[in-house]
């Protein structure tokens, strides 16, 4: 169940039920956009679709983060989304992490993450949401051999306002042949959400990190609708959110005998993405 992990600086994503979900404290706007509002008022209704063709991202669509991601233990853990681990070549998103030993606070012998974040600059409501993804391996590219390991979080989700919508297909490197189909939400975006406010369906066993799947869901007032390379995997009906949120991929390092696990350290990983589209509802 992904529970509840907050992020001091940017947007940290979170885990299933009782290690995770989001909160996004300092994107500008982004906080209180969409905030009691519907997504059918709102929300941009234009669909797209981001090939990523070229060398770089497309930044009127797409903002990268920098400053600290989730996962901070004191003392003993730090990460950080960094825009040069976000880069754009041959048609593929690459967002890298790595794992050092460095100061965290007092002590030399810490564990440091480096991964990234991308979000829209608009704000997306009810509709369809694809993602063409590999997520978080050891392989340096696209199509070469590589597995998953521990102290990782991957995913492509849909988020705004501590959760007051989230939306989320997300892998654990704790977890190699788990993912996660999580939705949120809170209805009082001043307080952290509970698990109350979750709902998640797990598939297992399924190779995540290991090649590419196309993860797409259907989002509507009443129901979300997941589905994994186009077979149906779960419908969620209940903290069905309505807030406008962002859509959003990321890549973060832990190392917590919990979600993501414990860090491997000096070993990068690398999330890819093909594409990604969002269709308004016909």
């Amino acid at each position: 169940m992904p529970a509840h992990t907050k992020l001091s600086i940017l947007v940290t994503r979170g885990a299933p039920a009782i290690f995770g979900a989001l909160a996004l404290l300092a994107l500008g706007g982004a906080t209180a956009a969409g905030q009691g509002q519907s997504p059918s008022s709102e929300a941009s209704t234009s669909g797209w679709v981001d090939d990523f063709n070229g060398n770089q991202l497309d930044l009127t669509r797409w903002v990268v983060a920098n400053g600290q991601a989730p996962g901070y233990i004191p003392g003993y853990h730090k990460g950080y989304y960094l825009s040069d681990n976000v880069s754009v070549q041959n048609g593929f998103l690459t967002i890298l992490l790595t794992q050092e030993i460095g100061q965290v606070d007092t002590n030399p012998n810490g564990v440091i993450s480096k991964g990234g974040l991308i979000y829209t600059n608009a704000t997306y409501g009810y509709g369809t949401y694809q993602w063409s993804m590999r997520m978080s391996s050891t392989a340096s590219s696209p199509d070469g051999p590589g597995d998953s390991t521990s102290g990782s979080v991957s995913a492509g989700f849909v988020y705004v306002n501590n959760s007051q919508t989230e939306i989320d297909f997300e892998f654990s490197g704790l977890s190699p042949e788990t993912l996660w189909l999580v939705n949120w939400r809170n209805p009082n975006p001043s307080m952290t959400p509970t698990s109350a406010n979750e709902t998640y369906t797990t598939l297992y066993p399924f190779s995540v990190s290991t090649a590419f799947h196309t993860y797409k869901l259907v989002w509507t007032k009443k129901r979300i609708t997941f589905y994994v390379d186009n077979v149906q995997q779960a419908v969620h009906t209940t903290n069905v959110p309505t807030a406008p949120a962002y859509f959003m991929i990321n890549h973060w390092g832990t190392d917590s005998g919990n979600w993501g696990g414990a860090a491997t350290v000096g070993t990068p990983r690398y999330f890819y993405v093909d594409w990604v589209s969002f269709t308004p509802p016909q």
